[in-house]
């Protein structure tokens, strides 16, 4: 059994799964000057942004960032990194928005969360996770 699909299938399938358009299509699109797909809306409806060079998730990490790095060079601790990796048990990763280093060498874990984010199911267990097995808080900004 075969089964045929036109063209202008392809194009809603494509908008509506946000996948990409097969090569041929796209290359019929430059040729007619059509103007490019919009781009998928966010799942909470966040928007990156770019900060100094650096690019976020959202405007709140963004903000959060902006204050951490005030903080940073008002001496309230010595290093921000972003963006970092921790293995949980079971191949599970977490990446923490930012991590603060305080002068003692102990760290805090901080995450950027909305309302929305902070009830979504695997983000709760994540968090637990990390309190769990690493002995590791997460505080929300």
């Amino acid at each position: 059994m075969s089964v045929n699909y036109d063209e202008q299938w392809i194009r809603d399938y494509c908008a509506r799964t946000g996948k990409q358009l097969p090569a041929e299509l796209r290359q019929s699109d430059r040729s007619k000057g059509a103007a490019p797909q919009a781009a998928r809306r966010a799942k909470y409806g966040n928007q990156r942004v770019e900060v100094d060079g650096e690019f976020f998730d959202s405007k709140h990490e963004a903000a959060a960032y902006e204050l951490l790095k005030v903080k940073l060079r008002a001496g309230e601790f010595v290093g921000l990194a972003r963006q970092v990796v921790f293995m949980l048990p079971g191949g599970v990763k977490y990446i923490a928005d930012f991590v603060i280093h305080k002068r003692d060498r102990t760290f805090d874990v901080l995450d950027a969360k909305s309302d929305a984010t902070r009830k979504d199911k695997t983000y709760r267990l994540k968090k637990r996770l990390m309190k769990e097995c690493l002995g590791i808080e997460i505080q929300e900004v």
